[in-house]
């Protein structure tokens, strides 16, 4: 089974393409901002590089964001065109949990995992607020323990406490404010583990396929917290 993922939430555009055991391809254009113009030849250079054909791809999956309000409309108006057009299903994924699996991918790769089992993503949402959302390992699987969250800096830290590895670009901006907390023990993820990966994103919606979920490619729209945008709600 060929799945394709992209994340076009930030400015890096993200192309996999996976099968059930392992990534096939990437095509990868880190902080370019031209997605628009480089989503499709992407897509058909990962598709060249495995001698297929768009009609071999049996899944699609796409970041939801939060993120770049255009990179979002780019990203998920193409690949709800793409599945429609070759009637294969679609699945969103929430940025922020390819995110989350970055970070839980430094702590074991670090010899962590068993003093730190908590991430916190956190991307810059503007308006001096946060986009948000916290995970832990619970020995066996990643578990989402908080919703998606958007809120400023001050109202996240009330609800943290213990060890925790912060990732996301608002790192950048609350690093200060995340060291100084009292009930918290903050580590940080490097920016390299910031950027969605595009193989998560499919593996993850590989998951959810298994399970036996799909998304309505007329309807799927970009997870957006603020009050007056869509908004996605993941159960």
């Amino acid at each position: 089974m060929i799945v394709l993922g992209v994340d076009t939430s930030s400015e890096s555009l993200m192309v996999s393409l996976i099968d059930d055991k392992r990534i096939l391809a990437n095509c990868n254009s880190i902080g370019t901002l031209k997605h628009s113009s480089l989503l499709f030849p992407a897509i058909q250079k990962s598709l060249k590089k495995i001698k297929a054909a768009p009609d071999d791809i049996d899944l699609l999956a796409v970041g939801l964001g939060p993120g770049s309000f255009t990179g979002l409309r780019v990203g998920i108006t193409s690949m709800r065109g793409l599945a429609i057009a070759l009637n294969k299903p679609i699945i969103g994924v929430p940025t922020m949990d390819a995110i989350a699996e970055n970070g839980f991918y430094c702590l074991r790769r670090g010899g962590l995992l068993d003093r730190i089992n908590k991430v916190c993503v956190i991307l810059d949402a503007k308006k001096s607020q946060v986009y948000a959302c916290s995970y832990a390992w619970d020995g066996m699987k990643i578990a989402r323990v908080t919703g998606y969250l958007l809120e400023p800096i001050d109202k996240l830290s009330k609800k943290l406490r213990g060890k925790i590895l912060f990732i996301g670009n608002g790192v950048d901006i609350y690093k200060d404010a995340l060291l100084g907390l009292k009930r918290v023990e903050a580590s940080f993820g490097g920016k390299a583990s910031w950027i969605p990966k595009a193989s998560t994103i499919a593996r993850i919606g590989l998951e959810d396929f298994m399970k036996g979920k799909t998304d309505n490619p007329y309807k799927l729209v970009p997870m957006y917290l603020y009050g007056h945008d869509c908004n996605v709600k993941r159960n």
